[in-house]
């Protein structure tokens, strides 16, 4: 049924939500603090969180259409409860990523230099004004016995700045030579910002190299938080992880050995070090990074003509493969994704590929990056996030991972025939699929067993028959995101289930996951079980009240 009235209600809800994440997550842009978690802001934002939680709570939901809006309200709140403690409990936060926002904002905004230039600078400029606030609640927020550690961090995250602040002249390149001046300022500042903070912190025992990598340690998480973690900010239950990822583990390592055993080669292939010398000795990487961007653009154009048949997009939108930044040179071993600003026409990504690690991406991990990163992978998601009439929280996104992930992990196998000519790819998504639950068991082994860091990169060593230097960055990738890559074959695991059972042909089912926006798995789960019309409403009666008055 539609309630024009009702609907106003949901949507106006929708702006409020969406407002108390702006301010939670804000970063410095257009002049705005970015949030600084004291006692009294806590208390102010915490008092907010309850009141809209209680007003969530309140909202009537006579059909299923609203029960799903209202279950995507109660997952956002649980994502912005998990910030606001987030933002509390590591107040250190914005200091060490402020290297990534240098390279985000550099690559993936492509507004006008005065806009960038803010976007780059104002939130360092915040934190150099706010040194002393900042620090002391650092302290006040973590016993002595961790300030060694956060000064190694410190001096860490002033090394991987540093790297990055020398590619200013590439990530900014349409600055005037004096904006150009005023951003290599600002970062030199945050330099030395650093550097203060890190010696604030120093402990009496022996400076470590802040680089150095002990692979004896652990970065075991206490068993509940862990939980939390991954339902109130990934949407994916630790219950099932451990009742069923062994089981899968060896479902996808027998169809690679199956396939491998199909293929008509002399030798048996005893084991998955076989397979892995099967898809170098077949399909090897390419002579040089050049030749592999080229390659990956010559590939990208047959992707892209093929997601245009199966999802709706605008013809202007358009996905190159670039170079990797510096900043991710050690946690993606193969590559990823950037999007372009929402705000922005024509819609523009950008899928990258390690130039550093050219010599270990193979044929089949730059046909599959074609597929997973951009066609149609993350690159649509990104399209249809901008494009479509969807709420404000579900373009901003809530325990969105598994959709996220298990949607491109699905589209590796759903559309390898497009290189049907290459007998080998569907050996190199079966392997890929393996990777996928391996990694539930690596998370699981770091975060809930506490195993060593060198026992971790043993299994991606022994498992995938990964080099030492890709399988140190996969764990190192583990290390920066807990709980994320137990969402790619986690929510792959759902969406190909519900596929079957629900008799969706592949062109409308591909279109249904697209279309979704950033929801939960759950949340998911409720769409698919709506009726065709009551998905359109979906689909179309709730837009953005933020963006219609800012356009």
């Amino acid at each position: 049924m539609r309630d024009e009235k009702m609907n106003l209600t949901y949507r106006e809800m929708d702006r409020k939500l969406a407002e108390l994440h702006a301010r939670i997550h804000e970063s410095g842009e257009k002049d705005k603090a970015p949030y600084l978690a004291t006692d009294e802001a806590n208390a102010e934002v915490e008092k907010e969180w309850e009141s809209l939680k209680n007003q969530v709570e309140a909202l009537p939901a006579p059909d299923g259409v609203y029960a799903l809006l209202k279950h995507h309200f109660q997952d956002f709140l649980d994502s912005l409860h998990f910030a606001i403690l987030d933002a509390k409990n590591y107040p250190e936060g914005p200091f060490l990523s402020a290297h990534y926002g240098l390279a985000s904002v550099g690559r993936g905004n492509n507004g006008p230099a005065e806009e960038r230039l803010a976007a780059a600078a104002n939130g360092l400029r915040w934190m150099q004004q706010r040194e002393a606030e900042y620090l002391n609640l650092i302290k006040s927020r973590h016993p002595q016995s961790e300030w060694g550690g956060l000064s190694q961090s410190f001096a860490r995250e002033k090394v991987m700045l540093e790297s990055e602040g020398k590619h200013i002249d590439e990530y900014y390149s349409d600055f005037s030579e004096e904006q150009k001046k005023e951003l290599a300022d600002t970062v030199q500042a945050q330099l030395e910002l650093l550097d203060r903070m890190a010696k604030a912190l120093e402990q009496e025992t022996p400076k470590a190299d802040p680089m150095a990598d002990d692979l004896s340690r652990t970065v075991k998480m206490d068993v509940e938080e862990y939980r939390a973690l991954l339902r109130d900010q990934l949407g994916v239950s630790l219950d099932e992880l451990l009742a069923w990822h062994k089981e899968e583990i060896e479902k996808t390592r027998s169809e690679c050995l199956k396939i491998a055993n199909e293929l008509g080669l002399e030798e048996p292939v005893k084991d998955m070090l076989d397979v892995r010398d099967i898809l170098f000795r077949l399909e090897p990487p390419c002579e040089s990074a050049e030749e592999m961007f080229e390659r990956a653009n010559q590939y990208l154009k047959r992707t892209r003509a093929l997601a245009h048949e199966y999802v709706k997009l605008p013809d202007h939108e358009q996905c190159r493969c670039v170079p990797l930044p510096d900043c991710y040179k050690d946690s993606y071993p193969w590559g990823g994704y950037e999007g372009g600003d929402f705000r922005k026409v024509p819609y523009h990504g950008q899928m990258f590929l390690n130039q550093y690690n050219y010599q270990n991406i193979t044929d089949g991990w730059i046909k599959l990056n074609s597929l997973h990163e951009a066609y149609p992978g993350h690159h649509v998601q990104y399209v249809r996030a901008a494009m479509d009439p969807t709420p404000e929280t579900v373009k901003i996104g809530t325990k969105l991972i598994p959709i996220l992930e298990g949607t491109c992990l699905r589209t590796e196998r759903a559309f390898q025939f497009i290189f049907a000519e290459d007998p080998v790819f569907a050996l190199f998504v079966a392997y890929r699929r393996h990777h996928a639950s391996v990694r539930i068991l690596v998370d699981l082994m770091m975060f809930y067993y506490g195993a060593a860091l060198e026992d971790v990169v043993a299994v991606y060593e022994k498992e995938l028959g990964f080099d030492r230097v890709t399988a140190r960055a996969q764990v190192q990738a583990h290390q920066n995101t807990p709980g994320y890559f137990t969402c790619y074959y986690y929510g792959m695991k759902k969406i190909t289930q519900w596929e079957q059972e629900l008799g969706f042909n592949k062109w409308d089912y591909t279109e249904m996951l697209f279309s979704a926006g950033y929801i939960s798995i759950e949340s998911l789960q409720m769409l698919l079980n709506l009726s065709a019309e009551d998905r359109e409403r979906y689909f179309n009666d709730f837009p953005s009240l933020l963006r219609e008055e800012k356009a």
